[in-house]
């Protein structure tokens, strides 16, 4: 009798922490019962959905719960701001949808993102942030562009096996600065200064004491700057969002904002650079990609991150260093250039393993579903690539 009662209190157990699981299911990850809800559903609400989604893209996040977060934060950060990156972000759905690309990355906003992301550095870059309409033309066709790049370096970066990240909207961005030029009478670039965002050139000052109060708050605005966003409540608000959809891409996006801005400090960068996050947000997306989004989270994969997002940094500091006297931007192409590398690293461990690019989801589902020792737990029981 008492070894019928234990078996029935496990069975209890088991049942209880099922409908735990099923319940987070409707707001972690990629919220899959909205995803099966939406799939039946006319084509405004899934444009709706899909732009939700978007807005967490840029940092790994699926879950259109976490982006209307970062939405929100997004007007905390400059209104007028958020709404030129909602303009590049429907631009950008629409013509995805017009040149139907395949239908996944369109539904998820893998694609607009690309947009987005153009719709909020454009005006942080030129240093336009108060409303001027005269800046939502090239938002919107840049944009456009965004779309255009992301298919064609989605299929050139394909043939490794390596995805385009936001290398689209770098292009795209880098190319709307290097035209308009510094004596452009409209889009001319940011002046010197903290306060403008994602790429301002500051005062090349580092004999001042470290001020450790706010090296600790670059831990948020380092995340909040893969946006293009430098206000603390900003970067908390997008921690938040990180941390419901997925904590693993929350942990490893923190310790590569740590991780950034150490490398600054120990290369003598400005610290009004590192304060502001811009050594930390290269390491943040580089960290969270190698930590458990592209690669199965194990130990040593996590291990592999931590030297990634120290690398992006040095990146960082390198290309700084050739663009800046010039007036030209490196804006994410740190990142770029550090997690695709590192995703291109080879190891005959099986416990540095790849998910394949039709597959992922989100890490914690990545680590249920493929084993550490190469075998992929799925329906159809194919193999996970061993890198």
């Amino acid at each position: 009798m008492a070894t019928e009662l234990g078996h029935g209190e496990t069975t209890e157990a088991k049942t209880t922490m099922a409908r735990l699981v099923g319940f987070t299911a409707y707001f972690t990850g990629t919220v899959e019962p909205l995803d099966r809800w939406v799939a039946t559903k006319p084509c405004p609400v899934r444009f709706l959905n899909a732009c939700c989604r978007g807005f967490g893209q840029p940092i790994f996040l699926n879950n259109p719960i976490s982006g209307l977060i970062i939405m929100v934060a997004l007007f905390v950060q400059n209104p007028w701001q958020a709404l030129c990156g909602i303009l590049g972000l429907v631009v950008a759905q629409l013509t995805a949808m017009a040149m139907r690309q395949p239908r996944g990355g369109v539904d998820s906003g893998g694609v607009a993102f690309q947009g987005l992301l153009t719709g909020l550095v454009i005006p942080a870059l030129t240093g336009l942030l108060d409303w001027q309409a005269l800046l939502l033309l090239p938002v919107a066709l840049f944009a456009i562009f965004s779309v255009f790049l992301s298919s064609a370096l989605g299929n050139l970066l394909g043939q490794w096996g390596i995805p385009a990240f936001n290398l689209p909207f770098n292009v795209a961005t880098f190319l709307f600065v290097a035209a308009s030029g510094p004596t452009h009478p409209y889009f001319r670039p940011a002046p010197a200064g903290p306060q403008v965002g994602m790429m301002t050139v500051v005062p090349n000052a580092t004999d001042q004491p470290i001020n450790w109060l706010m090296v600790l708050s670059t831990i948020p605005v380092g995340i909040g700057q893969c946006y293009g966003c430098d206000k603390l409540a900003t970067g908390c608000l997008m921690a938040l969002a990180m941390l419901i959809c997925s904590p693993t891409v929350f942990l490893h996006g923190v310790i590569g904002s740590i991780l950034g801005t150490l490398t600054g400090l120990a290369m003598a960068a400005p610290h009004a650079d590192i304060y502001a996050g811009l050594w930390s947000y290269n390491s943040v997306l580089t960290c969270a990609s190698v930590g458990g989004f592209f690669f199965v989270l194990t130990w040593q994969s996590h291990l592999v991150a931590l030297f990634s997002a120290i690398f992006a940094a040095v990146v960082k500091g390198a290309l700084s260093a050739v663009l800046k006297p010039a007036g030209l931007p490196d804006i994410a192409f740190p990142f770029c250039i550090a997690a695709g590398l590192f995703l291109l690293v080879t190891s005959e461990s099986k416990l540095l393993m790849r998910v394949p690019m039709d597959k992922i989801t989100w890490p914690e589902d990545h680590r249920r579903k493929f084993k550490p020792g190469g075998v992929a737990d799925v329906p159809d029981g194919e193999a996970l690539e061993v890198t």
